[in-house]
């Protein structure tokens, strides 16, 4: 019967040691916070009653070493889902999906794994949470610069999704079908080499949109091209023309504390 109770308590202690740490490669420090919450897209807020934050560094050590993971199953998940956010330094450093009905969370790194829900159900109670989020329209990556400073000088924000600003702006060129011209693809190969001549293959994008004007107008083709302005102004083809130049206009999404 000793020998029965060894073997059982090795046996729990052996899967104990085996389950895997959740934020195993984790720093803390004092901008360090742990954030439960639903989805910003989650309309209906299905997990709310879940929602919590941690931001004391001691309290979030002591979280870390709580949370457990069991072991890795085939991915899968729901929507809407519940997620463990760590942010630091008012940057979202990693999110972590859990999906309370089917017991499992994806990590951040792409592999899901069995997860006691009961882990995180009453800390809403300890560390309640509300949140709302804005989002800002921004002419220019300098215009987004200005106004997170601002924010970070409030004491309710927590962290932005960043608009991404890769292109200044974009243009078009209208091509009358003929023989050169026969498709929006032989459109494309005359073009590529053309701008690339004057940016590299990565600074821009070039498209054909199926708008209005595409749609209706069968005898030409309307390409769009998402770029530097400088393509804009140094690309020169003889009998066409770069028109509709429009900077381009782009969101950021910015969270905080209610």
């Amino acid at each position: 019967m000793r020998i029965l109770l060894i073997i059982i308590m090795l046996t729990i202690t052996n899967y104990i040691f085996s389950q895997k740490i959740l934020f195993d490669t984790l720093t803390v420090d004092s901008t360090t916070k742990i954030i439960g919450r639903y989805p910003q897209y989650d309309k209906s807020r299905t997990y709310e009653k879940y929602n919590f934050i941690i931001e004391d560094s001691a309290t979030i050590f002591k979280f870390i070493k709580t949370i457990k993971l069991g072991r890795e199953v085939t991915n899968s998940g729901e929507e809407p889902n519940f997620r463990l956010t760590v942010v630091k330094n008012y940057d979202e450093i990693g999110t972590w999906s859990i999906s309370p009905n089917l017991k499992t969370v994806t990590t951040h790194d792409g592999h899901t794994y069995k997860f006691d829900v009961n882990q995180i159900t009453e800390l809403n109670k300890i560390y309640p949470f509300k949140y709302f989020y804005d989002t800002v329209v921004f002419a220019s990556s300098e215009d987004y610069k200005i106004y997170l400073e601002k924010q970070k000088k409030n004491p309710n924000f927590l962290f932005d999704y960043a608009p991404q600003f890769k292109y200044e702006g974009s243009f078009e060129i209208e091509f009358q079908k003929s023989d050169k011209f026969s498709s929006p693809k032989a459109v494309c190969d005359f073009l590529v080499p053309l701008i690339e001549k004057i940016v590299d293959k990565d600074s821009y994008t070039l498209r054909y949109i199926l708008n209005d004007k595409n749609l209706k107008n069968l005898n030409q083709y309307t390409l769009t091209i998402s770029g530097p302005k400088k393509l804009y102004d140094e690309l020169k083809i003889k009998d066409y023309k770069n028109i509709n130049w429009e900077p381009i206009v782009e969101d950021g999404w910015f969270f905080y504390k209610k």
